[in-house]
């Protein structure tokens, strides 16, 4: 009985993968380590005011707390039930936690800001484990973005300062809002595993320019297969045979040329020959979903943000316990030693924040590509129980990040503390000795 249990088991978990692979497979999901860009704002002095996906999440978050908490104490009683209940007992069970460590007077004072950290990163980490995540986004067509790139270097005529890397697959339609497509056909570059169009630092507009007719050649036009990756060198010859094989096709990209030589970008191997104003993509295009949402914290500017921020508040709070006095323990120059502990100290102070920056952003980053990379490998089985211990660890993560504060803001303040109970233990003592 016990093997015949064993062996249905089995039966279910591989049916199982094989319902996820064919339900769920999809592309090679492409790691993104900076938060997308969905909205591109108006430039300005201190920089363009671009909308990320990060952060529509945390607008998300803010939005969800804010409702959750108008509902759970809309009509507050003296007996809570319901979502009151449930809001007053989590707040209870912070309080009781803050207090234990820090005392009931510096826990209240610390309680509002700790808590807030604890449930925003809770909120934040555990909404990136929705299933829309990743999933929903803007659809970015990264065929017209390649070769307007290349636009913009040849009108100011310079050349890539940087290597410029294009991920996409090939899809049917790009534009507007869509889901992440399920069983498309990445982009066939021989030798490119990683599906990516890559212009070198260095190379001019127009030697990017052929280098770019030739992927697209190698992409869209069968039988064709430029062995550029093994080290052959284009030469005028294979950028021709490139235009001839995409303006042979239907369903290939259109070379658009320019014959006046007005508009677009030169060859640089065939000169005014091929002088393109324009590509277009008639069928199938090149394209990427950029994911709505994503994870607050897989994002390192949103984690240096919560680490700025635990830094200035820890920093206000001593100051406010000691006045200038705070400073003393990093500028003491009563001798060699003191000097040297106030520098380390002073140094600690500054590496706090790029441990709180990068234990947040590492944590959730990794289980996002974790995720990710399972539901392409192996969808419905292995990511469950990444899922599980995910929730686990976004908790973890809220926890430490809110508890870290709270104790390098006891630090912060003890020293005060310390000085003002002796100074009321000491007229006590003398009276007594009186």
């Amino acid at each position: 009985m016990r093997k015949t249990w064993l062996a249905l088991s089995v039966i279910g978990v591989l049916a199982w993968i094989v319902i996820g692979w064919i339900v769920l497979s999809g592309p090679k999901p492409e790691i993104i380590v900076a938060g997308e860009i969905v909205v591109h704002g108006p430039s300005s002095v201190v920089g363009s005011w671009d909308i990320s996906n990060t952060m529509i999440t945390a607008w998300a978050v803010i939005i969800f707390l804010g409702i959750t908490t108008w509902l759970a104490t809309r009509s507050m009683k003296l007996l809570p039930s319901g979502a009151q209940n449930f809001v007053e007992g989590g707040l209870e069970f912070l309080v009781n936690q803050v207090e234990d460590i820090a005392g009931r007077e510096r826990g209240r004072r610390f309680f509002t800001v700790v808590a807030t950290f604890f449930i925003f990163i809770l909120v934040s980490n555990w909404f990136g484990l929705l299933p829309f995540f990743n999933a929903i986004g803007i659809t970015e067509d990264v065929g017209h973005h390649v070769f307007h790139e290349i636009e913009e270097v040849h009108e100011h005529d310079e050349h890539f300062e940087e290597t410029k890397k294009f991920g996409a697959f090939v899809m049917e339609e790009s534009g507007g809002v869509g889901l992440v497509p399920i069983r498309v056909r990445g982009v066939d570059n021989p030798g490119d595993a990683n599906a990516h169009f890559e212009i070198e630092e260095g190379l001019s507009a127009p030697e990017a320019l052929d280098h770019y007719v030739v992927f697209l050649a190698n992409t869209f036009v069968e039988d064709f297969n430029l062995g550029e990756h093994e080290g052959h060198h284009l030469d005028a010859k294979d950028v021709q045979a490139a235009l001839v094989a995409l303006n042979n096709s239907e369903t290939a990209p259109n070379i658009i040329l320019d014959d006046h030589h007005e508009h677009g970008v030169p060859s640089a191997l065939l000169g005014d020959e091929m002088f393109v104003s324009a590509i277009e993509f008639p069928a199938e295009k090149l394209a990427l979903v950029i994911p709505l949402f994503r994870s607050v914290y897989s994002d390192v500017n949103n984690t240096l943000a919560l680490a700025l921020i635990s830094f200035f508040i820890v920093e206000f709070w001593g100051l406010q316990a000691l006045g200038f006095g705070y400073l003393k323990k990093f500028f003491n120059f009563s001798s060699p030693i003191n000097a040297f502990v106030g520098i380390l100290e002073l140094l600690s102070e500054f590496i706090r924040v790029i441990s709180f920056t990068f234990r947040l952003f590492g944590n959730i980053f990794a289980g996002e590509v974790l995720i990710l990379m399972l539901t392409f490998l192996i969808p419905f089985v292995i990511v469950d129980i990444i899922y599980g211990l995910e929730l686990f660890v976004g908790f973890i993560q809220a926890a430490v990040f809110a508890l870290l504060t709270l104790v390098f803001a006891m630090m912060a303040v003890e020293h005060h503390d310390e000085e003002e109970h002796d100074d009321a233990v000491a007229p006590e003592n003398e009276g007594t000795t009186a």
